[in-house]
């Protein structure tokens, strides 16, 4: 699986670099941790657990009410399908 880093050069303006802070730490990270929280109360996780995988269709299905969830609302589309990606990697 390949990764892309998001890098945030220092010759970016302030406004671009608190744009970017506000997208990665005040709405995509509590969006990451709330898929984990749901996968994770999912009635079939501990089946998946037992088999050491899950359907990666499930964190997707999980992540769409939140796109229209007010605390998780506005981010551009890849920073969801990453939020996506990320959890399936972590489980």
């Amino acid at each position: 699986m390949s990764q892309i880093t998001i890098q945030c050069r220092l010759v970016a303006s302030e406004s671009s670099r608190q744009q970017l802070w506000k997208l990665m730490a005040q709405l995509n990270t509590p969006l990451i941790n709330e898929l984990l929280r749901q996968v994770s109360q999912h009635p079939e996780f501990e089946t998946w657990r037992q088999k050491g995988k899950h359907p990666t269709s499930v964190v997707k299905e999980l992540c769409q009410p939140l796109k229209v969830d007010p605390r998780f609302i506005g981010q551009p589309g890849r920073f969801y399908t990453s939020a996506i990606a990320l959890v399936n990697y972590i489980l």
